[in-house]
């Protein structure tokens, strides 16, 4: 099947028939920002740090989850979509301990967050603590932004297991187990499918956390 041109920040990109336009993007070395993608996993869209605009059309649209098109011209940098990233990246800051996540720290300093001009961080996400209730890992809840890359790994998009589930809104919506079961009742194998996605480092093996701890010689 042949290829198919379209144009990004003004170069002519050859795709391959049903990629995205982020893949297209990172195919010809454009860099676009995204939180809840991931390669293993099915999540699209969530975050909309991704958005990108399109010729054409009349609101931006996420890279991750928009097929290419014959002649898509694609726009990834403008003054609007940096107000958006910026908002998203502040707001994500607002609610989450992202002190572990190297690379939303690296696109809120990019895009010159400012999350303290929305006021006082949240609670809800914030406040949650870490849950132990296994020999294998830490749940660090306070450290997640909700990017649900863990639960595709762990249901549809690896595993096939779905031990871990979503609950709750607004702020103090997040990712748990049904009814709060520890993870062992609710189905868990504990493959470590779900550590190897995780961007935030809300997931700790308990040896690295033993080890910063000063737990283990």
């Amino acid at each position: 099947m042949s290829r198919v041109p379209v144009v990004i920040n003004g170069l002519l990109v050859e795709a391959e028939p049903g990629w995205t336009v982020l893949e297209a993007a990172r195919s010809a070395g454009v860099e676009i920002p995204t939180l809840c993608h991931h390669e293993q996993t099915g999540t699209r869209g969530l975050c909309r740090l991704c958005l990108v605009e399109i010729a054409g059309r009349a609101r931006p649209e996420p890279a991750c989850a928009t097929t290419v098109a014959p002649g898509m011209v694609v726009n990834t940098e403008s003054d609007d979509l940096r107000r958006l990233r910026r908002t998203v990246l502040e707001l994500v800051a607002l609610e989450t301990n992202v002190e572990q996540d190297a690379g939303l720290t690296g696109w809120l300093a990019a895009y010159e967050a400012e999350p303290e001009r929305w006021g006082e961080p949240l609670a809800g996400r914030r406040e949650r603590e870490p849950l132990r209730d296994n020999p294998f890992f830490v749940r660090e809840y306070d450290r997640c932004y909700n990017c649900r890359r863990c639960l595709d790994a762990c249901g549809e998009g690896i595993q096939g297991v779905w031990a871990l589930a979503f609950a709750g809104r607004g702020a103090e919506a997040g990712v748990t187990t049904a009814f709060d079961l520890p993870l062992a009742e609710a189905g868990c194998v504990f493959c470590g499918n779900c550590l190897q996605v995780c961007p935030t480092g809300a997931l700790v093996p308990v040896e690295e956390l033993s080890l910063a701890e000063g737990g283990l010689s």
